[in-house]
């Protein structure tokens, strides 16, 4: 990947609404997660369950490269049993572009620490995964060169 492409996908990115879908973690709410912003609310029900970090990750479209629904598909449910192997928490989200013209469904994963989230996403040939960690913004993590052809 250059430089231009990596800019521009890291641009794309930062539009994103990283939406977690109403869950008992939520309080039965949406919730919008977005790159450098703070999210006080997560860090308060983070630090109820004992949950110093969390990640935002999907199988998708690897290499920022549609495929087919089937494709993905299979893809998201591999990188469910993946997380729920480790007994990971895993809460239904979706990446949605601002301007809505693609969307990725994705699975917030509450105290998945950012070292998993990243080898996870380099695995699923991800670009990038967000995370966070209470007190501090949510963050664009770049995976290994593996498969994005960096």
């Amino acid at each position: 990947m250059n430089d231009a492409e990596r800019k521009r996908l890291e641009e794309a990115y930062r539009a994103t609404r990283y939406v977690i879908r109403p869950h008992a973690f939520t309080r039965g709410r949406e919730w919008v997660l977005r790159v450098g912003v703070l999210h006080p609310e997560l860090d308060t029900a983070l630090t109820a369950r004992c949950h110093r970090e969390w990640a935002f990750l999907t199988a998708w479209n690897p290499g920022s490269r549609p495929r087919d629904m089937d494709e993905n598909e299979r893809a998201q449910q591999q990188l469910k049993s993946e997380l729920a192997a480790g007994g990971w928490e895993v809460v239904d989200a979706i990446g949605v572009a601002e301007d809505e013209g693609w969307s990725e469904d994705s699975f917030f994963v509450p105290g998945l620490p950012r070292a998993e989230a990243e080898r996870l996403g380099r695995i699923h040939g991800q670009v990038a995964v967000l995370v966070g960690r209470v007190g501090t913004p949510a963050e664009l993590l770049f995976c290994g060169d593996s498969h994005t052809g960096r």
